[in-house]
């Protein structure tokens, strides 16, 4: 670990790369959530979703191990994927519903209905979760509310600890917790290929579900958020948006156009009045949709490429205006050496790095089975090499 740091230059440095200024050096920040360490240190999976003090627990010692990067992950690390628990989606969790040392898994399957559209363009998106959720989930509604916020206080322990580890080393936080934004949200619950049967079936109807949507989902956010208390000075309050179904890998510009940009852009916007800092978690390839990212504010936000979207199109397309967080492949990180990695991210410094407006990160997160060596090349690279 650097200890000629302080948490004042690691925040500072990383402030910069928004900003799109260079600061003393290319920040990193691995994002790494429990799944590495746990396999790393010989956890099963299942063990974690029975106690996620471990997932906490391990991550500092691989994060000792490592020697750090420059920002932690308030309520986003070890709790993340805990928080899409309480999504409408069929979850398979490690050693209850696969395997004890399997990773957690999303299962592609209808749970709302075209009925339900209507009942959303109704009352809106959280009333109607207030009513479909508990029954999805197959618990009384008499003991939703108090079952929701047992969970959410859990959820508040979970990252207030964790920030107290972060703090306690002496490294800045980021946080604020994730959203799904309308499409991704309806393609996930309605499942991908009957979603995309109701956009050319009946695209007047869920454009009317989006716009009943997206004001629940922006004031759900910005609650989460602020309930997320970094200290004044230590940190930045962000919110993810989870993308990974709007973009050209999946869909042709109009339905971009139309069904995911200015929903993506009016949440954006909200984000940034309140003083959080959107981080787009951009899954599967977005290079079709780079150009209209400069619609959205200038330095206020930056985007997590899962190296998938060409980074180097886009550093091409949004440099002076956005930041770029990536995009070391997991790939790499699992089957290459150390040598590559270290080669790949002296091209990301040079290249994508170059005048600043970037953060060295993994594409997406950590894999499960990365190797710990590959990881220290990584973050060694911005110590050693400054373009």
């Amino acid at each position: 670990m650097n200890t000629l740091d302080t948490l004042e230059k690691r925040l500072a440095r990383f402030k910069a790369a928004i900003d799109l200024k260079m600061g003393d050096r290319t920040p990193v920040s691995l994002m790494m959530d429990y799944k590495f360490p746990c396999r790393y240190k010989g956890v099963t999976q299942g063990a974690y979703f029975r106690d996620r003090s471990i997932g906490t627990k391990l991550l500092m010692d691989v994060f000792d191990e490592l020697g750090g990067w420059d920002i932690g992950r308030a309520g986003g690390n070890t709790t993340g994927e805990q928080n899409l628990l309480e999504a409408p989606m069929v979850i398979k969790v490690p050693g209850k519903d696969i395997g004890e040392d399997d990773v957690i898994q999303w299962e592609e399957r209808e749970v709302i209905t075209v009925e339900d559209y209507d009942k959303i363009i109704k009352v809106g998106w959280k009333r109607f979760m207030d009513d479909f959720y508990p029954k999805f989930r197959g618990w009384d509604h008499s003991v939703y509310h108090t079952r929701v916020e047992s969970r959410a206080s859990r959820e508040r322990e979970a990252i207030n600890a964790g920030m107290k580890r972060w703090l306690e080393k002496g490294y800045p936080l980021i946080g604020g917790g994730d959203v799904f934004p309308p499409l991704m949200m309806l393609s996930s619950c309605r499942s991908m290929t009957k979603f995309a049967l109701d956009l050319h079936r009946m695209p007047d109807k869920v454009q009317a579900v989006m716009d009943a949507m997206v004001d629940d989902l922006i004031d759900i956010s910005i609650r989460a958020a602020k309930g997320v208390k970094i200290p004044e000075g230590c940190g930045i309050l962000t919110k993810s948006l989870i993308m990974e179904r709007g973009g050209g890998f999946y869909f042709p510009l109009k339905i971009f156009e139309r069904f995911e940009m200015p929903y993506l852009k009016k949440m954006v916007e909200a984000f940034v009045r309140e003083g959080i800092t959107p981080i787009l978690h951009f899954d599967q390839d977005w290079t079709l949709n780079l150009p209209y990212l400069k619609e959205l504010p200038r330095a206020k936000c930056f985007m997590q490429l899962d190296s998938k979207t060409n980074i180097f199109k886009a550093k091409e397309i949004l440099g002076g205006h956005m930041c770029i967080m990536g995009d070391v492949p997991p790939s790499l990180l699992s089957l290459g050496t150390p040598e590559e990695v270290s080669v790949y991210c002296r091209k990301l410094i040079e290249t994508v790095g170059k005048g600043g407006g970037f953060v060295l990160g993994v594409g997406c997160g950590v894999p499960v089975d990365a190797k710990f060596d590959n990881l220290k090349a990584m973050l060694d690279a911005p110590r050693t090499y400054h373009g």
